[in-house]
Formats: structure tokens, sequence, C-alpha cells
């Protein structure tokens, strides 16, 4: 016969009779049963809409029955912060997969315009450097103006001192430094812009040299050493003043050449040790007998003018005076007027022409001023093998040339 037992309900404690062959002997009783019944309650699930038991006693009202609550938990996973290294979860139906805690993923950063901080996500490709408000202030201050190379737009701002005029690409050129010729870069802004290179401009620095007739000192600009070096020219051996004096001088001996029935030579000398004077020494050129001198001197207090005054070398007699004068009215060209001694008359005039075709030459030619007679010739050439000099050289043209 069965044997029975009494134990207590796990709700109340009241006594239960249990029989000891029962394979599930209860744990409540028959109350307390009913009233568990009733607190269990059936719901369908959310996502499959299968029914499931769900209990008014819970504290969280479940949504979904237990096999799509375990399909839900298959879809997270675990993944490592990029920032702190911590574990986070992730849900394998998101979009994008966060890299960073929300704590992690946000740092603050000056504005580079204002200076105030401001958050910046460490995921993004491109970081912002200014604030928003900042970055459209700032664009209102942009505006445009016209290249006036190739015509396109060029972004300005209103802050900057000096507006460009060009593109970056268009603003320079090239041309050729009239020096080496090599290419020289030039901005199309420049109001000068150089002809020459910063090394080739220098390598014609002005230069002190001396005069060849006078022995003084000038300055060979470097404007003067560019153009003798692109025609070909030698550089100037003769100051200004005697460059000047040439032509007076040349004009005093064609009007003694007139005078005398030989061919003259002249040449410059320099007199005096501490205060040197030069002295246009005129010679027979056959003989090589010294026949006059030719000495510059200043006249006039008001306009003083350089005149060229020729003595003779036995009687120190003054021969005639040479000064400056023009020919022509519209296109006016220097000459030297030969007047006879303490007198205004006017005996020669002498100017400097080009003859030859071929091989042109430059020469002075001294005329009559009474048209009268032929032409006398002054031609300048060097002479002498190892120690050459520079003589001048006056001759007749022949009758009928």
């Amino acid at each position: 016969m069965a044997q029975w037992y009494t134990t207590s309900c796990d709700d109340c404690g009241d006594d239960l009779h249990i029989c000891e062959d029962w394979d599930r002997p209860p744990r409540f009783c028959k109350a307390c049963r009913e009233r568990r019944a009733a607190l269990w309650y059936d719901i369908a699930c959310s996502q499959c809409g299968a029914a499931f038991r769900a209990c008014r006693e819970w504290e969280h009202e479940l949504k979904y029955c237990r096999d799509c609550r375990q399909a839900i938990a298959d879809r997270w996973y675990e993944k490592e912060c990029a920032k702190c290294g911590g574990t986070m979860r992730v849900c394998r139906d998101w979009d994008q997969i966060p890299d960073y805690h929300s704590e992690c993923a946000w740092y603050e950063r000056d504005c580079e315009i204002c200076g105030e901080p401001m958050r910046i996500h460490r995921a993004w490709d491109y970081p912002p450097r200014v604030h928003k408000e900042c970055r459209v202030a700032m664009a209102a201050k942009w505006y445009e103006v016209e290249c006036k190379h190739c015509g396109h737009a060029i972004p300005v701002n209103r802050d900057w001192n000096r507006v460009p005029e060009y593109h970056k690409e268009c603003a320079w050129k090239e041309t050729m430094c009239e020096l080496c010729d090599r290419t020289l870069r030039i901005h199309r802004g420049w109001e000068k812009p150089p002809r020459f290179h910063k090394e080739c401009w220098q390598s014609v620095a002005p230069q002190s040299v001396s005069c060849a007739d006078c022995g003084n000192t000038f300055v060979i600009s470097a404007g003067t050493q560019i153009f003798c070096k692109k025609n070909g020219y030698q550089l100037p051996r003769r100051c200004p003043e005697c460059k000047h004096d040439a032509l007076l001088i040349k004009g005093a001996v064609g009007a003694l050449r007139d005078q005398l029935p030989f061919a003259l030579e002249t040449e410059i000398e320099q007199r005096g040790i501490v205060f040197t004077d030069k002295v246009a020494v005129v010679r027979n050129r056959r003989s090589g007998e010294m026949v006059a001198e030719v000495t510059m001197d200043t006249e006039g207090l008001i306009s003083p003018r350089r005149v060229a005054v020729a003595t003779d070398n036995q009687s120190s007699d003054v021969l005639g005076k040479t000064q400056d004068g023009s020919q022509g009215i519209i296109f006016r060209r220097r000459t030297a007027d030969t007047y006879r001694p303490n007198s205004r008359q006017r005996t020669h005039r002498t100017k400097m022409v080009e003859r030859g075709s071929i091989f042109p030459d430059t020469v002075a030619e001294t005329t009559r001023t009474d048209r009268t007679g032929t032409t006398i010739v002054t031609r300048t050439r060097d002479i002498g093998l190892l120690c050459r000099k520079s003589v001048a050289v006056t001759t007749r043209d022949p009758p009928g040339s």
C-alpha cells in the first residue's frame, strides 16, 4: 500500500499530502496553483505572430517568442572600439557598422577662423577645419574679377591689399634677354619689365675708364655698354667732352688744310703732369713736320661755349677759331663753324657724313662758306703695329669728285 507524507506549499506554507508513488510531486497547494495559473496569459509574437505565454508579474513585457528572441540575439556580435579598444555590441542589420563607442567617436578641435572648439567625428574622411557659420562668413568675402589675359574669372578676397589682375598661370610670360638671348620670365603686371637677366645686368655695371684724349676718368653707363654690345660696337674711349670737341678739332684742322698745300695728320697729345690738357698736334703728313696746334678753350660768361683755337707753330699766331653751329630748319644738324680770328666772319663749315655703300665710313667734310674750292675730308685711322695710336688724316678731295 502506498505511503503518504506531508510537506509545505512553496507559496503559502500550508500542508500538502503527497503520495510516494507520484512521479512529480506538487510544490504548491491547489489554491496557489489556481492563483498562479491566473497570472499567465497568451500573447502574439510581434515578429512571427505565433502565440506564447507571458506572466503578468514580469517587469518587462515580452514582444517576441523564444525562437524570434534567439534569432534576434544571433544578429548581434561584439567588436573592438578603434579608439579605446573596449568591446561594443554591433548588429549585423545596421547599414553602417560603427568603429567607435558613442563616447569615443567625438573629439574637439579649435576652429581655424574664430578659435572656438568644434566637435568632430573620428570616422569623417575630411574633418572640417572651421565652423559652418565661419565658413559662410568667409565665403562672403570672396568675389570674382576677370583675368586681363585669358578673360576667365579669378576668385578674389576682400581682405587682400592687392587685387590680382591675372591668373597665376597667366601672369608670367617669356621673352628673350637682350644680352644673352636666353629666356627671361616677366610678370605681366610689372610697370617696367626688365630686359635682362640679373646676372647679365651686373656684368654691364657702370665702369670708370680713362679718356684716350684728355686722360680724365669718365663713367661708361650700363645702357651705353648694352647698346655697344648689341650692335657690335667697341666701348667709347673718349669722354663726352672730348667726343663733343672732336668735331670742333676736325673743323679747325679742315680749315687749316684749305690754307696749306699738303695733307695733314693730327694726333691728340696730353701735356702737363698734375693738370693735364689735351692738344691736337697738326703735322705735315709726308714730312712729319709740326705746322700748327689746336687747343680747346671756353668763351662767354652767360652762355659759355667750347671753342677750338688753331695756332701757328712758328709764329704762334691764331689762324682761326671753330665753334658749334647748326644746319637745317626742321631737322637741325650739328656743325663746326670756323671763323677768322678776332672776327665774326665765317670761313668754313664742317659736318659729319657717311661715305661708301659697301664699306661705309664716317668722315668729317669741310667746305668753304662761299662754296668755292674742293671739299676737305678728315678721316680717323689707327696706325702702328705694336703700339697702335689713333690719328686724323685730313686730305682734299680730287677736283670734280
